[in-house]
């Protein structure tokens, strides 16, 4: 237990989610995956990496196992936001050993059992080791001591932790060397050739100041221009890649929100007005909010303008009145009053310092020399914090520190953990009077009454719809309920309309029992929201029909013999040698100017088409029509400049930047190439 202590207190709030949601190996009992676990078939999976299936009870123990460490380290899962990156890791953790390490190692990569002691405890250690804070010496410096003390210690940490902890460092200094030499040896590979050199300096170092014209088609209809249905299919098949999709789905939906009634909105005024003349006078507040309050003591401190942000009969009351308890403050959910507890001059925020040591030999040491005024490497700097953040996370340790004075240390035990912690006070804001407040706050719930009538409205709709969109459409009509479309939901999808988490009405639509013209009963939603969903469309996986994207064909095929039409009309009309600003006269429009048209890769100011016909064009000529994306062009170079400020340097560096976001997307690409399918969005 005392190296798990040693973990918890080195580690703190500032130990990696990294590192929680990767830690593998952990035992769980079996019979907590539950008996519909044992039912799964083998349909159910969440989804297949490199050919092999991933059942979702695989899955579920892996997440299940992270998540148990996680917690036992000290850190808090229930939060939705880190549950999300638990199930993501977890993923990422399969993909890497079953596709992605293997294929390094397949292309000859190995770390040796040397290397992986040098990692530890050598003159170059892995950063995944130098970088763990229970590896800190006495002087908060990366020490190889502390790591071989680390390993002789765990056999006595009897909850077999430290021991997990262990071993995903070692995973994780393996795979982080395997994966910094395939990457250094892919960024070695890429090289460029004297004539790629030659051919980016030219490009890059040559511009041309252009005068052109734009003249754009007419995008309203055009009886003249047809296309055939040949055309359309044979746009379609030499473009089949442009028109695959995931499995997607249109619906439309009738949602009811809960909200309080006017009897509950009185039924809570009615609560509210008999706790409030006690909350003035009772002498026990912490208990009087505890049993009534809506809303728990902070431990904030408010200045005026803070109360006055909240409410400004709160700050009136607090900074002037002289009444016991503030006037009731009626906000759009609640009903609320305030009684100040404490009166105090602080200032709005404090700029600390802090070291959590081992042990209280090391805090006394520190603090001895922290209080000379010598700079103290092992301090920490912690910002700027106001009496909001501590309460908002849980710091109050740091507490202390506003009623210290700039350049003060003190020595403190934190409460939660015994541990010793150093404190300084590097800066402050300018001292000024606030307030401790008590809030009475009840909050205007709908009840069980109102939650009722708006599940008979929702079960109504469900039952007269009988699962059938025809009747659902006529229902709704009947009914006059406003109904809400939504096209091409994926099973990724979470937010419909202003509801954020709305996983069960999108796993309902993608259950293999709903079909194209399914209704679905009620589904409750956040305890608040009743779904009656209807599926219009149901798309599946892979290749679009065509009815799905001729039209969008259709408008591209129009638009590009538009472009066409239009610059044989402008040949007719404008004959060979005029000037740009007779052409312009003649299309009634004007000459635009652009200096400086380069020909990197970058450029993305002008039409591609435009700038590639600049790149070749004399000087002085009039050259058109070009036809553009939109459009056609007439332009004439005025004139080029060839200089020099682009080097050899700047072509290997850019080659160098566009290698770096390629390896980016490396992991895309031989996710690709195992045809990896995740599922997962079927159970969450």
């Amino acid at each position: 237990m005392a190296v798990l202590e040693k973990i918890r207190v080195k580690l703190g709030i500032l130990i990696s989610i990294l590192i929680a949601v990767a830690l593998l190996s952990f035992i769980i009992d079996p019979n907590t995956l539950g008996n519909t676990l044992q039912s799964m078939s083998k349909e159910n999976n969440v989804g297949s990496i490199g050919g092999k299936q991933i059942s979702y009870r695989e899955y579920f123990t892996k997440v299940e196992e992270n998540t148990q460490l996680m917690q036992a380290l000290g850190q808090n899962v229930n939060n939705e936001t880190v549950v999300e990156q638990l199930r993501n890791m977890t993923w990422n953790q399969l993909f890497n050993e079953m596709v992605f390490l293997p294929k390094i190692e397949d292309a000859g990569f190995a770390v040796s059992d040397g290397e992986m002691a040098s990692l530890f405890v050598g003159e170059n250690p892995s950063p995944v080791i130098a970088q763990q804070p229970v590896f800190a010496g006495e002087d908060g410096m990366f020490s190889p001591e502390a790591v071989k003390s680390f390993e002789q210690q765990m056999s006595m940490d009897e909850s077999g932790i430290s021991q997990k902890y262990w071993d995903y460092l070692k995973g994780q200094v393996y795979d982080n060397q395997m994966f910094g030499k395939y990457y250094a040896a892919l960024r070695g590979s890429n090289l460029l050739n004297k004539s790629q050199i030659a051919r980016a300096i030219a490009d890059n170092n040559t511009t041309k100041d252009v005068d052109f014209v734009f003249f754009p088609i007419n995008f309203g209809t055009d009886s003249s221009i047809n296309v055939t249905s040949a055309e359309v299919q044979e746009f379609y098949k030499a473009r089949k890649n442009q028109f695959k999709q995931p499995a997607n789905r249109d619906i439309e939906y009738v949602m009811f929100e809960v909200v309080p009634s006017e009897a509950d909105i009185d039924a809570t005024k009615a609560a509210f007005d008999a706790l409030y003349e006690e909350f003035a006078t009772t002498e026990n507040i912490n208990n009087f909010i505890a049993l009534n309050s809506d809303r728990r003591l902070d431990g904030v401190y408010y200045s005026k303008e803070d109360l006055a942000r909240i409410s400004p009969k709160f700050a009136e009351y607090a900074f002037g009145g002289a009444a016991q308890v503030s006037e009731v403050d009626s906000a759009a959910n609640n009903f609320a009053a305030i009684r100040v507890i404490e009166r105090k001059n602080m200032p709005d925020s404090v700029n600390i310092a802090f070291f959590v040591a081992p042990d209280k030999a090391t805090a006394d040491s520190v603090f001895n020399v922290a209080k000379t005024g010598a700079e103290v490497a092992e301090l920490s700097n912690g910002g700027w914090l106001t009496t909001a953040d501590l309460a908002a996370n849980g710091m109050d340790a740091f507490a202390e520190a506003f009623d210290m004075k700039p350049g003060e240390v003190r020595e403190l035990v934190i409460k939660q953990t015994g541990a010793n912690m150093v404190l300084k006070l590097a800066e402050a804001t300018k001292v000024n009077e606030k307030v401790k407040v008590a809030v009475l706050q009840k909050n205007i719930n709908a009840s069980d009454d109102t939650y009722r009538d708006y599940l008979m409205k929702a079960t109504e709709l469900a039952d007269t719809s009988d699962g059938d969109y025809d009747k659902f459409a006529a229902a709704v009509k009947e009914k006059g309920l406003p109904v809400i479309p939504m096209s091409r939901l994926t099973q990724e999808t979470k937010s419909i309309g202003v509801v954020d988490n709305a996983r069960q009405v999108v796993h309902w639509v993608f259950d293999r029992k709903t079909k194209e013209g399914s209704v679905s009963d009620v589904i409750t939603v956040d305890n608040k929201y009743y779904f009656v969903t209807a599926v219009t469309k149901a798309r599946k996986e892979g290749q679009m029909a065509i009815a799905d994207v001729k039209d969008q064909i259709l408008l591209q095929l129009i638009n590009e013999k538009k472009v066409a039409k239009l610059a044989a009309e402008m040949k007719e009309k404008v004959s060979g040698g005029e000037s740009l600003e007779a052409v312009a006269e003649k299309l009634g429009t004007t000459v635009s100017h652009k200096d400086g048209v380069a020909f990197g890769p970058m450029n993305m100011s002008l039409d591609p088409v435009l700038v590639g016909a600049v790149a070749s064009a004399a000087e002085g000529t009039v050259v058109g029509p070009v036809e553009g994306g939109a459009g056609i062009y007439y332009f004439r170079v005025n004139s080029t400049d060839n200089g020099e400020f682009y080097t050899a340097e700047d072509a290997e560096s850019q080659y160098t930047q566009k290698a770096s976001y390629a390896l980016q997307s490396l992991s895309s690409v031989v996710a690709g190439e195992a045809d990896v399918k995740d599922n997962r969005a079927k159970f969450y």
